[in-house]
């Protein structure tokens, strides 16, 4: 049985990038609950801002906060506006337990409600999350190769800035987390009411227990890191 399990994770990995491209893609509606379980791995790699991203394009950068993937999510979109400043908008999802695989459009609400806030940035503080962003290694290499799972705590970016796409992520713990000084300022403008989720160290040895017998059913994932977005997807069960 444990000859068969590994084997099985081999093949699912080897064919995950199959998986996340045959994925739906995300254009938008992230606030409604089918588009959220039907394009979830889409719009983390941020697809539909690399598809638009050109020169003339307007800066947009998406930052999500994957606080153990069942216990909160939260995205921060952020958009120049014409003019100078940017228009901002924080969602936050509490006890998410999304099943992006067993998604039913006859219960679509189910276990997949926003809470959002928006508000306004000055070309001041647009400018202040850019030079966050750019001191936490945002529009420099991504960290190829790292796997992120989603009972862990992470933030995955991507961007167009400049008519450039930036893909990154940092992962706790990890140097390179340590050095992250944006997630401040996108909480300074947030008005949702919801605290962030605190981080903690996720061992091995929990993500090793997915859906062991007597452990609840529920879904897992990782993804994996490439070079500018992610390359790989792995779901358990």
């Amino acid at each position: 049985m444990v000859f068969l399990r590994r084997h099985l994770y081999l093949v699912l990995w080897l064919i995950a990038p199959l998986l996340v491209l045959g994925a739906c893609a995300y254009r938008g509606d992230i606030d409604q609950p089918v588009t959220i379980k039907a394009t979830w791995f889409s719009y983390l790699n941020g697809d539909d801002i690399r598809a638009a991203c050109q020169g003339g394009a307007p800066d947009r950068f998406r930052l999500i906060y994957n606080g153990n993937y069942e216990e909160q999510l939260r995205s921060y979109e952020v958009t120049s506006l014409g003019g100078g400043g940017a228009g901002y908008k924080a969602r936050v999802m509490d006890g998410s337990g999304l099943d992006l695989t067993h998604f039913s459009l006859s219960d679509p609400q189910s276990m997949a409600r926003w809470t959002t806030s928006q508000a306004r940035l000055d070309p001041e503080e647009l400018a202040g999350l850019d030079g966050a962003l750019a001191a936490s290694g945002a529009f420099g290499a991504s960290p190829q190769g790292l796997r992120l799972a989603s009972e862990q705590f992470y933030w995955v970016m991507s961007a167009c800035r400049g008519g450039v796409f930036y893909f990154n992520a940092w992962l706790y713990p990890s140097p390179r987390f340590d050095q992250l000084v944006f997630a401040d300022v996108l909480l300074r403008y947030d008005r949702t009411g919801i605290a962030l989720n605190p981080l903690r160290e996720v061992s091995g040895a929990v993500r090793f227990r997915r859906n062991a017998p007597g452990e609840e059913r529920s879904s897992h994932f990782d993804v994996q890191v490439g070079d500018g977005g992610l390359q790989g997807m792995m779901t358990l069960f």
